[in-house]
């Protein structure tokens, strides 16, 4: 396994010989994954103005993230450029499991790199690893590339990297948060950006659809593993397209409550799991319990998994009960 640093120097010796670049993340779009795809463009394109570089997601970019600069740089689903041959590959903020429709371009490659921070990462998945699971965001990670290849920070730069770091720690109060990460977060606001318009139109702004979602799943939360885990679900045909990300929070944040769990049932039969928890439970090894591509983090983490809610709370239930 190659360290961080390894990785950085195999990467920046493959870009320097590289014509084309694919940027892409995993399907379930975030903050931190849309932040590190934009953030790692403009890095690329001031250190190696040649480059030609394609930023493809396996879904259409969700609405809160539009206003970021060079967004519209985000190609939508079933682009040409899937198609084409790109020597350097790099998925950032998650694993090539779940890549959707992108997944045969990436693995066509060249090269393929992956810049991530979650503890699930798997390096032998690629060519190229650079992970950090010490890292509060991906997109801190891309300001450590950014200081290793001499590129300055400008405003457009720092706001991409800062909607990703204050999505995953969310503004500062996830326990990933190290001196590091607030010295960076200074490091941003010290180009001029507005980090508080950041912070709303990323966490705090939301359509009222999901408000209304927020009210079914708090009105069918129940409580197992003697108060330890809340749980709730959500169908398919309540969630119709609504973004659920962090809903789960509000599932965990309750006295008493170690994990928070959240199941969102599909027409498929499958079903996606969200896990939260405030330390005692590792949410990472719970969710590849559920599945082997399940991973995340410690605390934060989730899976698409073919069982049952039933079967889902029991096992979770019992995996809190064992952590005492």
């Amino acid at each position: 396994m190659s360290s961080f640093r390894q990785g950085l120097t195999d990467l920046t010796s493959a870009l320097t010989t590289a014509r084309s670049v694919l940027l892409t993340a995993p399907v379930d779009l975030d903050g931190d994954a849309v932040g590190a795809m934009l953030s790692l463009r403009r890095a690329l394109l001031a250190r190696w103005p040649a480059l030609n570089v394609a930023c493809i997601a396996g879904e259409t970019l969700p609405s809160r993230y539009a206003f970021l600069p060079d967004a519209d740089r985000i190609e939508a689903p079933g682009t040409e450029a899937l198609g084409r041959h790109f020597d350097v590959a790099i998925i950032v903020d998650g694993d090539t499991g779940r890549l959707g429709h992108v997944s045969s371009t990436f693995e066509r490659a060249t090269l393929r790199a992956q810049l991530d921070h979650h503890k699930s990462a798997d390096p032998t998945a690629v060519d190229v690893a650079l992970i950090d699971a010490e890292a509060a965001s991906t997109t801190e990670l891309v300001l450590q590339l950014c200081d290793a290849w001499g590129v300055a920070l400008e405003p457009s730069l720092a706001a991409q990297i800062y909607a990703g770091l204050v999505f995953d720690t969310h503004v500062f109060r996830y326990r990933l948060t190290r001196p590091p990460t607030l010295r960076a977060a200074a490091r941003l606001m010290e180009t001029g950006i507005d980090h508080a318009a950041i912070v709303e139109r990323v966490l705090l702004d939301q359509p009222l659809d999901k408000v209304r979602l927020r009210g079914r799943m708090l009105e069918r939360l129940q409580c197992a593993a003697d108060g330890r885990l809340a749980w709730a679900t959500l169908t398919e045909s309540e969630c119709n397209g609504v973004e659920t990300g962090g809903l789960v929070d509000d599932l965990v944040f309750i006295d008493g409550v170690e994990v928070g769990l959240l199941i969102m049932e599909r027409a498929s039969g499958l079903c996606k799991v969200s896990l939260r928890s405030k330390g005692g439970v590792d949410c990472a090894q719970v969710a590849q319990s559920l599945s082997p591509r399940g991973g995340g983090h410690a605390r934060a983490a989730g899976a698409t998994v073919e069982l049952n809610a039933e079967v889902i709370v029991a096992r979770v239930a019992e995996a809190v009960r064992v952590s005492r």
